[in-house]
């Protein structure tokens, strides 16, 4: 694998973008077997190990007590996990897809979880949420989603809006790559059909370092850390300041990454290491 990554590296560090940013051919996934494609690949699929690193991160961000919003929660997979983990939390998962939002209803009623709310609201306008009323914000590949630059610094000016004067928050989604080929060789691993034709899309939607980089200072503070996976940015972290995990989790985390397949360990490894070489340091 190393030995065609490389190439590719290559072109990225030093050939122009063959490609321009392409908006998603649909903002908001309304298609029944899509939304169960993608509930179905976050529960135990290619989606899992990258799920177990972020969900690591973000209880660096939390504290017992906080109300958390999740900005485009889908089918809820990762916030399922997030609410059990830290129960003595309000969490609450925001999306636009209504039939996005009843697999999430059918999943936390399904695993009995009493501390998540839904909304079905536009994340770029919560018109339900008060300003200043909320601990922390995370989002998890649900930018790319927004069709252009403006919709995306409105999104920013809302996370400002809500959070309280500590803004604490996590954001992870696509970064822009350069080349087409990148897309495809990071592909190759996605055997759902579906589910990889919409990868191909996101990717393809990803918006572009330099602007992330702008809107997070202009919205969210010099204090906000900013991270990209090293060479390629394919995954963008945006995110405050975190403290120590709490033994309990450490403890968790271990026996959840145990029961990962070899394909999920490998990509939890992967992107631990490219984020760690842009200075990314895991809690575990």
């Amino acid at each position: 694998m190393l030995f065609r990554l490389l190439p590719l590296l290559a072109k990225e560090l030093f050939l122009p973008s063959n490609f321009l940013r392409r908006p998603e051919p649909e903002m908001v996934m309304r298609d029944h077997i899509g939304v169960a494609a993608y509930d179905t690949e976050g529960k135990g699929g290619v989606l899992l190990g990258v799920y177990y690193y972020h969900i690591i991160q973000m209880c660096g961000i939390i504290k017992p007590g906080d109300t958390v919003i999740d900005l485009g929660c889908g089918p809820c997979n990762l916030l399922c996990i997030l609410a059990e983990l830290n129960p003595e939390c309000q969490f609450i998962g925001i999306d636009l897809s209504s039939e996005m939002l009843a697999i999430a209803q059918k999943n936390i009623t399904q695993k009995k979880i009493k501390n998540i709310e839904l909304l079905h609201q536009d994340i770029t306008y919560i018109k339900e949420i008060t300003a200043g009323s909320i601990d922390v914000a995370i989002s998890s590949m649900t930018i790319h989603h927004l069709p252009n630059e403006t919709v995306l610094e409105h999104l920013f000016a809302e996370i400002k809006r809500i959070l309280k004067p500590k803004q604490r928050f996590y954001l992870y989604d696509f970064g822009k790559v350069k080349r087409t080929e990148t897309i495809d060789f990071f592909l190759t691993p996605v055997n759902n059909g579906f589910v990889k034709e919409d990868y191909y899309n996101s990717l393809r939607a990803a918006f572009t370092l330099p602007l992330f980089s702008t809107l997070t200072q202009k919205y969210l503070g010099q204090s906000a850390q900013f991270y990209s996976t090293r060479f390629v940015p394919l995954i963008v972290v945006i995110k405050s300041e975190s403290s120590p995990l709490a033994e309990a989790h450490k403890i968790c985390f271990r026996v959840m990454l145990d029961s990962l397949n070899k394909q999920q360990k490998d990509d939890f490894q992967t992107l631990k290491l490219f984020l760690l070489l842009s200075g990314l340091r895991s809690l575990l």
